[in-house]
């Protein structure tokens, strides 16, 4: 819904509420006239919509992108304090691939080597209590090299970023 608002001085505002829910199986596209203005932006070629905060949603029956790869937890993980868990994703990576990962406020992923192109995936937890991660978390892509994440929070695996939070797991 939307309100026209008179603000003192003479300016003059709209207000919007946009609601984002699941519609039973059913696909929706909301009015983009209403959406640009509230700074709404969709993404049809990502399959997602920008809020102004720049929270992204996927849409539904979204599609990868360059044929991306996601890597997720696969199962659901508890990890003490201070420690750290071996997921079950195991990477294989061509020579044209680049690994790219992202990480949350309380835990920070690592990629270790393993025989050949196999790279193997650790979370360590990094806060103060109990970590639980869905299995269903997404932690990481896999891209042709000369391609770059859409999503925010991704860095290259060996990247000075990515470094950085080594030191937090630690």
């Amino acid at each position: 819904k939307n309100q026209d608002q008179d603000h003192p001085g003479g300016i003059s505002g709209i207000i919007f509420d946009i609601w984002i829910r699941d519609l039973s199986g059913q696909n929706a596209i909301l009015g983009m006239d209403f959406m640009v203005p509230a700074g709404v932006r969709m993404d049809l070629a990502d399959g997602s919509m920008r809020l102004p905060d720049e929270v992204g949603i996927p849409l539904n029956g979204r599609k990868g992108l360059y044929g991306e790869k996601i890597g997720d937890v696969e199962r659901s993980l508890r990890i003490p304090v201070g420690r750290s868990e071996e997921t079950t994703a195991r990477i294989k990576l061509s020579a044209t691939e680049k690994l790219w990962v992202t990480r949350g406020e309380r835990w920070v992923p690592t990629v270790t080597e393993g025989p050949g192109q196999i790279r193997y995936l650790v979370i360590s937890n990094i806060g103060d209590r109990i970590l639980r991660l869905d299995h269903r978390l997404d932690v990481g892509m896999i891209l042709d090299q000369d391609k770059v994440p859409r999503s925010p929070g991704f860095v290259s695996v060996g990247s000075r970023r990515y470094r950085e939070w080594q030191n937090l797991a630690l």
